[in-house]
């Protein structure tokens, strides 16, 4: 199969499409992130406790993450499994946080114990938007992706938030369409945002900080 070559303007990453696209039908998109090849891993504080709760959906469209338009004008849509894009955003960070040497895990509902007992920093946030568009013509497919997420984490030991917001688009070409053309390009995007996010904070004792 023939591609052409694709380029990522900045930030948020990494799915898998599953399912083939047809008139009518929805394809799940399996998402997941990893860190740049050469990226080390990060040296973590001994008894730091980070947990990463379900972000908030502020996307104007809830029901999908985008579309591919067929030649004639068909759609399939894109979605993630059980429609629950926040839920899977966690999940994302989380395992991306851990590949980048990270001790961390998925919040649980508060029990109301003191921070020594309960987790140090909750990372959560806020998805802008998630999508990726497909539009195909004879000979080729134009794909466009574009995120944008805040990204937060509170500090237990003094109430302090760190925030960042994380973006970006790409734009990529193919002769011939494959669903994972649309995925790469919207998984580069989110594993780009999400390294931004480990570069700029540091530890300090307790507490993640910005450097």
């Amino acid at each position: 199969m023939t591609r052409n070559s694709w380029t990522v303007v900045a930030a948020v990453g990494l799915l898998v499409l599953t399912g083939c696209a047809g008139t009518g039908e929805t394809v799940m998109l399996n998402l997941h992130a990893a860190p740049p090849a050469e990226a080390p891993k990060a040296v973590f504080p001994a008894d730091l406790i980070v947990v990463v709760a379900d972000f908030e959906d502020g996307r104007p469209d809830k029901q999908r993450v985008g579309s591919r338009i067929h030649q004639g004008g068909r759609e399939t849509v894109f979605n993630v499994p059980g429609g629950k894009i926040g839920a899977v955003m966690a999940q994302v960070v989380t395992d991306y946080l851990k590949t980048r040497g990270w001790r961390v895990g998925l919040a649980r509902p508060s029990s109301g114990t003191a921070p020594d007992n309960g987790p140090h920093v909750t990372i959560s946030g806020k998805i802008l938007d998630l999508s990726v568009n497909a539009t195909s013509s004879f000979g080729s497919t134009k794909i466009a992706a574009s995120t944008k997420t805040v990204m937060e984490a509170v500090n237990a030991e003094d109430g302090s938030i760190i925030r960042m917001t994380l973006g970006g688009a790409g734009t990529h070409t193919v002769v011939v369409f494959d669903p994972e053309d649309a995925a790469d390009l919207l998984s580069a995007a989110l594993s780009e945002s999400l390294e931004k996010f480990v570069m700029e904070s540091k530890f300090e004792k307790k507490a993640l900080r910005l450097k």
